[in-house]
C-alpha cells in the first residue's frame, strides 16, 4: 500500500468515551445515540431513545457532541461509525467512542477511513481473545493507523457526494410511502371520498371520473359500515402467504455449485443478502425472490418490506405475499394496516420469539372495491411503488460503487485529480 500513516489519536483533538453507565429513559426529551442507530455510516434517528435534562448534563460532562464529530461504537457490534449533524442536541449511550478531529484534519475524510478495510481489519485483529464479547479497548483505539494521501479533500466529497444521494433517495422514499399509505387509508379504511359524496360534497383532491366510482352511501357489514358494493374478504383469501423453507436442507453440494443467497429475518432487515448462508438453485419456484417481492417475516421482527437485495432463497419465518386475484397495492398495504396488530400479538406471546399464526391473517378483515376502483388504485399507487423500487435499487448500485471506490481511492489505485468528480 503506497500511503503514509497516523495514528487515530494524532488526528483527533478529543477521543472520549462514554459514561459506563445506562441513562435513565424517557418518552421524550434529548436524544441518547445507540449503537442499533449506527449502521454502514449512516446515523438512523427513526426510532430514537431519548433521556432527561439532568442526565443528559452528567453524560456530556466530558464532551457534548457536536456537529462533525464522528461516533465510533466499541462493540455489539464493533467499528460501526456516524457523523453527528448539524442542529442535533444529543449524548451518547453505551458502548461508544467521540472522536473530534483536529482542525486540520478533513473530519469527513477520517469518517471514510475509518470505515476502510485497511482500518477495519485491524479493528477486527484487535479483537479480545476469548471473551464472549468483542471490544476495542481505547488504547487500541487511538493507536489504529489511519492512511494519510494528497488529495484527502477531493476523496472525501466524492465519497460524501455518494453518501448524500443515498440519503435523498431514503427520505424521497419515505415521503412516496407515506403518500402511497395515506391515500389507500383514505380510500379504503376511513372512506372519505364515500363520506364526502353523502354530505353532497365533491371529494377533495379527486377528479369526476375517480369521485364516480365511489358510491354514495355506507351499509353494514361484519366489519361495521362500509361503503354500498364492496365486499369483506380474510386477509389470506386476499393474498397467498407462501412460507419459507428450512434452507439448512437445502444446502448446495460442493463448494463450486450455483447457489443462491438466503433470504433470513436479518437479511431482510439490512435490505441484502451477506451470502454466507447458501441454497441449492433447484428450490421450488414459490420459495425464489426477486427485486420487487413482497416479504413479511411473521415472527421475532415483524415487517413488511419489497425486496431490493437481489435473486435469494426463502427461508422459513418469511412469507412470500403474491395473489392470483389482486396487485400488489391492495394486498400490500391491507397487510401493512394489519401489522401493528400483528406485532402486538407477537409481543403479547411472552416466548423469545414471539410469531403470528395463520389464523391470525384469517381473522383480518380487509374490504375489497369493486374491479374499475381497484384498477384505479393500481393507476395511482403503483407508479409512486415503482418509483420507491427505483430509488432503492440506484442507492444498491450507489453503495456496491462507494465499496469498490473506498480502497482504492485509499491505497493510490485510483487518484482522483481534476478530473474527479
Amino acid at each position: 500500500m503506497n500511503f503514509e500513516t497516523a495514528t487515530l489519536d494524532s488526528l483527533c483533538e478529543l477521543v472520549v468515551d462514554c459514561p459506563h453507565s445506562t441513562p435513565k429513559w424517557t418518552d421524550e426529551g434529548i436524544i441518547v445515540l445507540r449503537n442499533q442507530n449506527i449502521k454502514n455510516g449512516v446515523l438512523d434517528l427513526s426510532a430514537p431513545s431519548f433521556t432527561n435534562e439532568e442526565d443528559y448534563l452528567k453524560r456530556i460532562k466530558r464532551a457534548a457532541p457536536k456537529a462533525g464529530d464522528i461516533v465510533f461504537t466499541r462493540e455489539a457490534p464493533m467499528g460501526e461509525v456516524c457523523m453527528i449533524p448539524e442542529g442535533l442536541k444529543c449524548c451518547l449511550g453505551q458502548r461508544q467512542v467521540l472522536l473530534r478531529p483536529k482542525s486540520d484534519v478533513n473530519g469527513q475524510y477520517l469518517f471514510w477511513a475509518l470505515q476502510s478495510t485497511y482500518v477495519q481489519q485491524q479493528i477486527a485483529w484487535n479483537e479480545g481473545t476469548g471473551s464472549t464479547v468483542s471490544n476495542v479497548r481505547i488504547p487500541v483505539l487511538k493507536a489504529l493507523n489511519i492512511p494519510r494521501i494528497s488529495n484527502e479533500d477531493m476523496v472525501a466529497k466524492s465519497l460524501s457526494d455518494i453518501a448524500s444521494k443515498m440519503a435523498l433517495n431514503t427520505q424521497t422514499n419515505q415521503t412516496l410511502e407515506e403518500m402511497a399509505q395515506a391515500i389507500f387509508k383514505s380510500w379504503f379504511v376511513d372512506f372519505d371520498p364515500v363520506k364526502a359524496k353523502m354530505r353532497g360534497e365533491q371529494p377533495e383532491g379527486m377528479d369526476e371520473a375517480t369521485a364516480s366510482l365511489f358510491p354514495e352511501k355506507l351499509v353494514e357489514s361484519e366489519l361495521g359500515l362500509i361503503p354500498e358494493g364492496w365486499e369483506v374478504k380474510p386477509l389470506d383469501k386476499v393474498a397467498h402467504f407462501q412460507n419459507g423453507l428450512a434452507l439448512q436442507k437445502f444446502r448446495p453440494e460442493s463448494e463450486g455449485d450455483d447457489f443462491l443467497p438466503v433470504l433470513k429475518i436479518a437479511q431482510l432487515r439490512q435490505g441484502y443478502c451477506d451470502g454466507k448462508e447458501k441454497a441449492r438453485t433447484d428450490i421450488k419456484e414459490s420459495c425464489r425472490v426477486y427485486d420487487g417481492d413482497m416479504i413479511f417475516s411473521w415472527s421475532g421482527t415483524l415487517m413488511i418490506d419489497l425486496w431490493t437485495g437481489g435473486n435469494a432463497a426463502l427461508n422459513q419465518h418469511l412469507f412470500k405475499v403474491t395473489s392470483e386475484e389482486y396487485n400488489l397495492p391492495l394486498y400490500l398495504y391491507w397487510t401493512k394496516h394489519h401489522l401493528a396488530k400483528f406485532q402486538q400479538i407477537a409481543k403479547d406471546k411472552a416466548v423469545t420469539m414471539g410469531h403470528i399464526k395463520r389464523g391470525h391473517l384469517s381473522e383480518s378483515l380487509c374490504v375489497i372495491p369493486p374491479k374499475a376502483l381497484r384498477e384505479k388504485l393500481d393507476e395511482v399507487l403503483l407508479p409512486l411503488i415503482n418509483q420507491g423500487l427505483n430509488l432503492r435499487l440506484q442507492s444498491n448500485q450507489l453503495a456496491t460503487l462507494r465499496d469498490t471506490l473506498l480502497p482504492k481511492l485509499l491505497s493510490g489505485e485510483i487518484e482522483l485529480g481534476e478530473h474527479g468528480n
